[in-house]
């Protein structure tokens, strides 16, 4: 098992500094139901404004026929070739209507989602899982596959055990084995006073 812990300036917590988004998963690894359950859990209990939680999953299991209809219809570029090895798709949808029935600005929704989406993944590597974000989906086609509407594909999450390098590209031993990198925290921070 590939590890890259971040190289931080200060200390940060171990689950923070040990998470990044491998590529290669174990395609034999399957996810018990207690694990998709702590998973939607630690979704559910993400932050957000005005507890709207304008959060909406579909949590779909490599067996499941929805996982293997994003798959094949729904990935786009290099995703095809690693993700279907994932035990598990996380879509994250955000609503487009409030509760009252008015419509969400879309940044509000997606910065929501985002808190709930980082829960999944730092919950994941909790439980000595890896997670991926993709963006690279055909978000038209997801909401096709899964018949919803009113809602913003905001990205899908590959869940599962790391894999090894055994049989994979060159390209992907590269990506997977190549450092990982941040910029420089005067590129980020504006002010500290």
């Amino acid at each position: 098992m590939i590890q890259k812990p971040a190289q931080t300036s200060v200390p940060i917590s171990e689950l923070l500094a040990n998470r990044w988004s491998p590529r290669v998963y174990d395609p034999t690894h399957r996810l018990s139901q207690d694990q998709i359950a702590r998973l939607q859990e630690a979704a559910r209990w993400a932050p957000s404004g005005n507890n709207n939680q304008p959060w909406r999953f579909a949590f779909l299991t490599r067996e499941s026929a929805l996982f293997q209809e994003i798959s094949q219809k729904a990935l786009t570029g290099f995703n095809q070739s690693w993700a279907p090895k994932a035990s598990l798709y996380v879509v994250a949808l955000a609503d487009q209507k409030r509760p009252d029935g008015n419509d969400f600005k879309q940044h509000d929704s997606y910065f929501n989602n985002a808190l709930a989406t980082g829960q999944i993944v730092y919950e994941a590597e909790a439980m000595g899982l890896k997670a991926h974000y993709m963006g690279g989906v055909i978000h038209d086609e997801i909401l096709r596959l899964l018949e919803v509407e009113d809602a913003w594909v905001t990205c899908v999450i590959t869940v599962g055990m790391q894999g090894d390098l055994t049989g994979v590209t060159q390209e992907l031993a590269q990506r997977e084995s190549a450092e990982r990198t941040r910029k420089a925290l005067p590129d980020i921070i504006i002010r500290s006073e």
